[in-house]
């Protein structure tokens, strides 16, 4: 099996284990070297003792001026009693007097280390190899009460034998060694367990495949993609996002997202998590259509993501929709009255009645002519003004009346409004009074025919244009706040899918820097009123 065949938990576990290893070794072989260094200094400090407290003795001197001496056990003996591995003396040619070896005595010392107490007088440590081997000395120069220099005394240890005092802290260490290394087998087969458990289980290899398919699959996305983490920090943007947001992903990457983007809402996610889809935002001068969801893994949220797109992109098939859904209503509404009128007709025809047929085709061609020539001079946007003809079929076919106040006026629309976010404000906030009506109907047995008209106004005096919807319907919630009506998913009904009328008329009117107002009228039903400043967007 490969290198690349293990397991991550494996190959974790024998790295850890060669690193501790390595480092083990290293730190062994320090320490031995430490103590072998100590050792040795501390015997050379043995041997220069000695070997100084030998030079001044009267015995020694007697020693060197006699040219030698018969007594060679007793500093034998005393060799032995120090645990040295010799004592030599020499005379001012370094020519040995006393020696452990009879055969050596009267032959010049060796080693080549008695210059600096033959000629300078000095008492020092040092290592060199003798006739008994390689040995730490002791040595230190023999003066005559004249002050001269007369010889040497060589006080040595066999390194070999300082070996053996090293030896047991070795094996002690190496010991040491074999628990550290099952210490730390142990420990890092727990770390690496809980380390690809942090990493949900996958291989390194496959966390890399994971990455290049993620990031190639969002460099292709025609989608902006963004990415936040729990603290609200940037940490993924693909290449579509940074071209519809203007921005550059060197300079975003790991920044707050407060700071990249400060409208965006995106952090707000990580506080109240909720799932927010195809809701239209205005983003860095971008009108945009979004989605938005939190990132929760166990339970946690540690982040969040929202894909988006431009709104222009689908401006032309949203513009063809809202014509044709608008058109289509209107159509559908104006055949199921005008089939049943029809029916009306041929029974007063079947019934002779030729003069009522005539009245009644009159008063009906009259109706739709006055409704036409009131939009065509008050409504000079022609997509309002087919939505306001629409709504007025749609409020005859559910049994309500829709009325434009008189006095309503609405030139063509600045370049900087544009008419589809008109008609979507206007649009829901007319469905919302039909609700309201149709709500107060079915919980009223009593309900007055006269609270079923729905008036609207569209005036564009001064520097804004103010819609008002007002209806005599079951009016605005007590228990929730204007500020909380307009929120997405808040609704005053229980349907499921509601609370999106109101917030869509809001968003609408945050990208143009407008306001909104929710009022309960005296008697019936409620008022809402928006203003859109001229001037267009923030």
């Amino acid at each position: 099996m490969g290198w690349s065949g293990m397991s991550f938990r494996k190959r974790m576990l024998a790295i850890m284990t060669f690193s501790g290893l390595v480092e083990l070794l290293v730190l062994v072989a320090a320490g031995f070297l430490y103590i072998k260094y100590s050792q040795e200094q501390e015997v050379g400090q043995k041997a220069l003792g000695v070997a100084s407290f030998l030079s001044q003795s009267p015995a020694v001197l007697e020693i060197i001026q006699q040219g030698g001496t018969q007594d060679q056990a007793k500093y034998r003996e005393l060799s032995q009693m120090i645990g040295a591995a010799f004592i030599v003396i020499g005379d001012r040619q370094g020519i040995r007097l006393v020696h452990p070896i009879d055969e050596r005595i009267g032959k010049p010392m060796k080693g080549g280390d008695n210059a600096r107490a033959l000629t300078f007088g000095e008492s020092y440590v040092s290592f060199a190899q003798g006739s008994l081997g390689y040995s730490v000395r002791g040595k230190t120069a023999i003066f005559d009460p004249n002050g001269q220099i007369v010889g040497v005394v060589s006080v040595g240890y066999l390194v070999d034998r300082l070996q053996d005092r090293i030896e047991p802290f070795l094996i002690y260490l190496l010991v040491m060694t074999l628990i550290v290394l099952t210490a730390n087998a142990v420990i890092s087969n727990f770390a690496a367990r809980r380390f690809q458990k942090a990493i949900l289980g996958f291989e390194p290899e496959e966390i890399a495949r994971l990455y290049v398919e993620l990031d190639v699959t969002l460099a292709t996305l025609k989608e902006g993609i963004i990415a936040i983490d729990a603290h609200g920090r940037l940490r993924s943007i693909n290449k579509s996002a940074c071209q519809i947001l203007g921005v550059e992903k060197e300079h975003c990457i790991n920044r707050l997202l407060s700071e990249v983007l400060p409208d965006s809402e995106l952090q707000n996610l990580l506080t109240t998590p909720r799932v927010d889809k195809d809701i239209n935002l205005y983003l860095n001068g971008q009108r945009l259509i979004a989605n938005r969801s939190p990132i929760v893994v166990e339970g946690e949220v540690v982040g969040a993501v929202s894909s988006f797109r431009l709104r222009d992109e689908i401006t032309e098939l949203t513009e063809q929709l809202s014509k044709t859904k608008e058109y289509a209503e209107m159509l559908r509404s104006q055949t199921h009255e005008h089939r049943n009128k029809l029916s009306t007709i041929s029974g007063m025809v079947q019934l002779g009645e030729v003069e009522a047929v005539q009245a009644f085709i009159g008063q009906e061609t009259a109706h739709y002519q006055s409704l036409m020539e009131s939009l065509r001079e008050t409504i000079d946007e022609p997509l309002i003004a087919g939505l306001l003809l629409g709504k007025t079929e749609r409020a005859r076919e559910l049994g309500l009346n829709l009325e434009l106040e008189a006095g309503s006026r609405l030139a063509p629309l600045p370049a900087k409004i544009n008419p589809e976010d008109v008609v979507t404000i206007l649009g829901n906030m007319i469905d919302n009074a039909f609700d309201s009506v149709r709500s107060a109907i079915s919980l009223q047995a009593d309900f007055e025919p006269s609270r079923r008209q729905i008036d609207v106004s569209l005036t564009d005096y001064g520097n804004e244009i103010i819609l008002e919807v007002s209806d005599q319907g079951v009016g605005l919630p007590q228990e929730l706040s204007p500020e909380a009506l307009v929120e997405m998913g808040v609704s005053s009904k229980a349907d499921e899918g509601r609370g999106v009328g109101l917030y869509l008329i809001n968003q609408s009117i945050v990208r143009y820097n407008g306001q909104i107002e929710l009022f309960n009228n005296d008697d019936f039903g409620a008022r809402v009123t928006v203003y859109l400043p001229k001037e267009g967007m923030q």
